[in-house]
């Protein structure tokens, strides 16, 4: 009986044998699952295993999609549904929390193998995915990534099509600012066989002082200009005594714009001005629009499976810095003067013709990657071509020394009382256009196997170029510079992974599962000599309850070709001075900064996670990390006291110490020093698990909490060699302590999300005054509910169908960070509307599926 019985079993599990899908259900441990192996390691990997009990046959193998290195953490259909995301790259976001890396993008991979330079992926629906798995920390090097960073693999349906429109709109709930956006989409997979195609288009409003209750700016202003004497008092007596009673100011008369100016013109404008509320004419934040175009297409070609993308967009944005006036003396006996003694005129540019700033930045790129196995090397090629185009605008006021030199010379085609036209304008206009073109090869292969696995070696090489021209003009459009850089780079990566010793499935040993990991790089940039990095990481797992990881780097840093050459923008910047203890509103220069050099990093991390379950519902997460940099790149920091006497160069102010520009580009560091430690714990309730009678629940309810904490222990920066180091801990206005929150409840139909995030009271030092940061805990909350599935579903189409309503609140309780003196006064300039004119957001999207 029992032989019939195993016989039966056989013969109903062919199928699932002859078709690879069977899941492994026998207790072994995961990491040898995901990489393959089956139980007691008698099979090759992809080999599928029968073992034969007494009363049963188990049946292992590899998952569909399944990636090289195990998974720390899974996210089910279920999970990822209850996030209410609108695209894969949405969802990250939102599981960064669980993800981990402190907010850098992760590298992604695509039913276990590399995207290359492919990101159409990011743009596809979380409904394709089947499952989202984060491997472990090891992940990067094996996949020829730089250690350290955390690698997501998304697993896809097999078979998946739709169509899909959304549509929002945002605006800020103390007026001003209003917004919204359109995009459709189509995507499919075939198996093996996959497309996308996603285009878009959005824009927001300019915000305005005026929208807000902000001091107006300091000075006269006035639509249409008028005269004056210069050291006040009666303009003349003759029109003084035309007008009757003495008149001290006169609005220019209209018809002296196109004909000579005679006395009588002014007696209609005595004593009359077109006072103007300056703010009007100010913007705290430009409009924006954009609109992008994304199409990937994924298909195999014989062992080989390709994907191509393209891609183009387009951004734009436009702001206004306020109504230009000049001043300047109309000398006695003037053609264009009908008065007997000098007068002052006091005018705008042309009417309400306000100062402007404008970028504007257009792209299209392109790129192939293809992956397959070639004589037992896993091998994954890409390359990448990409075009930019960069148009920067920024008018600085008018030009009132060659407006007064036009006058003392009487030019005939002149008119003070005229329209004064854009060639007066003190501005700056520069086009940037720059060409990428990158190429990776990365090639990996397991080259011995011990008792523990497989030991993997992986290189990967990479190589790039960067063109980049640039041209500035003046306010006539005459030219005034050109840059032209060519720049090449090339980097080659080489990581052995080597596991040492593995314990039993789900047991606890001495040495338990232990690994290693040793990679070194050598790169090359044009007008530089060789960099090399080394690298180590070490990770040990005792049981199935404790991971722990410590890594070391060394490296020799380079700037990239963005710091080095990205195109100049100069825009206007609200910020406070505390030299003069008010609101500036600076040029705020930001591009690349072809000066920068050179320089040198440590890094070390020790890094341990404990899941007291044993399983994915909660861990506890901690870290630790030290860095130290020489004579590398920095990002230039916030403009405090301390820091504009470290870098004097750097800013700009005029006669009266007045800010008036500052050069934001990177800068190179003598010393960097760094150290924190960050904790934090992960729950999650729900997971879907067989219930009653051996069925799984029907969509469940999804929990989850992470609430992170990090330390900042030190960061100090000396600037240059043989100057003080300072401690941005201390009088800098940096946060010591940082807490992040985020909670989501939610299943297919309905969820809600809130995070939120505070940092800990600062300090900036100017001389013996100091100013006291306070921050508040800041929300957002988002809601998603899908009406048809709430209700059960319909069999007939109708509006709601396939239909999904979304409500994001930015800033919910509406905080802002407070900043106080030493006796709890308020300083100038930091009143709530100019700490954050923007405040609490609300941006509505509906979502429908065809």
């Amino acid at each position: 009986m029992r032989l019939k019985a195993i016989q039966f079993r056989l013969l109903t599990l062919l199928p699932l044998f002859v078709v690879g899908e069977v899941a492994a259900h026998a207790e072994t441990d995961k990491g040898d699952v995901a990489a393959g192996s089956v139980s007691q390691g008698t099979s090759p990997p992809g080999v599928v295993a029968l073992q034969e009990q007494p009363d049963e046959i188990v049946v292992t193998a590899d998952r569909r999609g399944e990636a090289a290195v195990a998974s720390e953490s899974e996210f089910n259909e279920d999970e990822i549904a209850s996030h209410g995301a609108d695209s894969i790259q949405d969802l990250v976001v939102r599981l960064a929390p669980f993800i981990g890396n402190d907010g850098e993008e992760p590298v992604v991979l695509i039913n276990g193998k590399p995207v290359g330079f492919d990101r159409s992926i990011l743009f596809y629906p979380p409904e394709a995915l089947e499952r989202l798995a984060v491997l472990k920390p090891e992940a990067a090097a094996h996949y020829g990534e730089r250690p350290g960073q955390r690698v997501v693999n998304l697993v896809l349906k097999k078979n998946f099509s739709t169509w899909d429109a959304d549509t929002g709109i945002n605006f800020a709930t103390a007026g001003g600012r209003y917004g919204g956006s359109f995009s459709v989409r189509r995507t499919a997979i075939n198996g093996d066989i996959r497309w996308n195609v996603q285009a878009g288009a959005g824009g927001d409003s300019a915000l305005f002082k005026s929208a807000r209750r902000i001091p107006a700016r300091e000075g006269v202003f006035d639509s249409v200009g008028f005269i004056a004497a210069p050291g006040g008092g009666e303009i003349d007596p003759a029109l003084s005594l035309a007008v009757g009673r003495p008149v001290l100011v006169a609005a220019i008369p209209p018809g002296t714009r196109t004909e000579t100016a005679i006395l009588d013109d002014f007696v209609a404008t005595a004593n009359m001005v077109h006072a103007v509320d300056p703010n009007r004419f100010e913007t705290l934040q430009p409009s924006q629009r954009n609109a992008s175009i994304i199409i990937g297409i994924t298909r195999p070609f014989g062992r080989f499976s390709a994907s191509l993308n393209l891609n183009a967009g387009r951004n734009s944005s436009d702001g206004l810095r306020g109504l230009p006036m000049a001043s300047v003396i109309l000398p006695a006996g003037h053609p264009s003067s009908p008065f007997a003694e000098d007068v002052l005129l006091t005018r705008p540019l042309a009417d309400e013709r306000p100062l402007r700033t404008g970028n504007d930045a257009t792209s299209a790129g392109a790129s192939l990657s293809i992956n397959g196995a070639i004589g037992g090397w896993q091998t994954s090629v890409g390359i990448s071509y990409s075009r930019n185009w960069t148009n920067n605008l920024l008018e600085a006021g008018i030009d009132t020394a060659r407006a007064q030199a036009l006058i003392d010379a009487a030019d005939p085609r002149f008119n003070p009382f005229g329209v004064w036209d854009d060639s007066l304008l003190i501005a700056t206009r520069s086009r940037t256009n720059s060409e990428n073109l990158g190429a990776r090869l990365n090639v990996r292969k397991t080259v011995a196997e011990l008792p523990a696995g497989p030991v993997v070696w992986n290189f990967t090489a990479l190589a790039g170029s960067n063109r980049t021209e640039g041209l500035r003009y003046d306010a006539a459009g005459a030219l005034v510079g050109t840059s032209r850089i060519l720049r090449r780079h090339s980097n080659g990566q080489m990581t052995i992974a080597v596991p040492i010793s593995r314990r039993a499935a789900e047991e606890a040993s001495l040495l338990g599962n232990l690994s290693a990991e040793i990679s070194a790089a050598i790169q090359a940039m044009t007008r530089s000599s060789p960099q090399k990095r080394f690298g180590g990481n070490l990770s040990w797992s005792p049981s199935p309850v404790v991971q722990l990881r410590a890594s070391i780097d060394y490296v020799e840093t380079v700037p990239s070709f963005e710091q080095l050459d990205a195109p100049f923008l100069a825009t206007i910047n609200r910020i406070f001075d505390y030299v003069r203890q008010e609101v500036a509103e600076p040029v705020w220069i930001t591009g690349g900064n072809p000066d920068l050099r050179r320089g040198r990093q440590q890094a070390l991390s020790i890094a341990a996670s404990v899941r007291p379950l044993g399983n994915e519902s909660f861990a506890i997460n901690m870290a630790y990390r030290q860095s130290v940099a020489k004579g590398g790149v920095a990002a230039f920091p916030e403009l405090t006291p301390v820091i504009e006497a470290a870098f004097p160069e750097r800013v700009t102010r005029d006669g009266e110490g007045r800010l008036v520009s500052v050069d934001a580009r990177a800068i190179n560091i003598a010393r960097d020093t760094n150290s924190d430690l960050s904790t934090g714990v992960a729950l999650r309730l729900g997971q879907t698990r067989p219930g009653g009678q051996g069925k799984a629940p029907a969509n469940p309810l999804q929990f989850s909490v992470s609430l992170n904490h990090r330390w900042r222990l030190k960061d100090e920066l000396q600037t240059h060699p043989g100057l003080p180091v300072i401690d941005q801990l201390a009088g800098s206005g940096q946060s010591r302590h940082n807490v992040s929150l985020q909670v989501t409840a939610g299943k297919r139909g309905i969820g809600a999300t809130i995070n939120g995030n505070w940092s800990s009271p600062a300090e900036v030092a100017n001389g013996d005054q100091r100013f006291r940061f306070k921050p508040p805990m800041l929300y957002n909350l988002s809601l998603f509910v899908e009406p048809d599935r709430l209700s059960g579903g319909s069999k007939k189409r109708s509006l709601f169908k396939d239909l999904k309503l979304s409500l994001d609140v930015q800033n919910l309780f509406n905080g802002y960070r407070r900043v106080t003196l030493e006796d709890g006064s308020v300083p100038q300039g930091y009143s709530r509307d100019e700490i954050d004119p923007l405040g609490r957001t609300v941006r509505l999207t509906v979502r429908k599926k065809f």
